[in-house]
């Protein structure tokens, strides 16, 4: 197996994953917080592998305030096996892109019209 850029994750001091992909891939590391009391701090390490057109994720998992969470940038020929994987779902992404384009009508006062074409 070649070597592959990874990110070794730690939360409070505990190593939590090892996440990586190839090179023709996507990978993040992402802490997220939404401005609301009640709503929790999040992290997410996940990625995109591109030629499979398949979303993975190592974590994804709610913190606290104090939490510390560090990430090491390694090379490794080795990683932790993704716990969820998303294949591409070609009707999800077609509803999402309608779903966008009347957002975006709306949004500009236009009227969307459905021409059938006759066979």
């Amino acid at each position: 197996m070649a070597v592959m850029r990874a990110f070794e994750i730690y939360v409070n001091g505990e190593r939590t994953c090892l996440a990586g992909v190839s090179d023709a891939s996507v990978l993040t590391a992402i802490i997220a917080y939404v401005g609301r009391d009640k709503e929790p701090l999040h992290l997410q390490v996940g990625g995109l592998l591109i030629p499979q057109e398949e979303h993975v994720r190592w974590q994804d998992r709610d913190l606290a305030v104090g939490d510390e969470i560090r990430i090491r940038i390694v090379e490794s020929d080795k990683v932790d096996t993704p716990t969820k994987r998303f294949a591409k779902d070609p009707k999800k992404d077609i509803r999402a892109q309608k779903r966008y384009v009347r957002t975006m009508a709306k949004k500009f006062g236009w009227k969307i019209q459905s021409v059938r074409r006759r066979p």
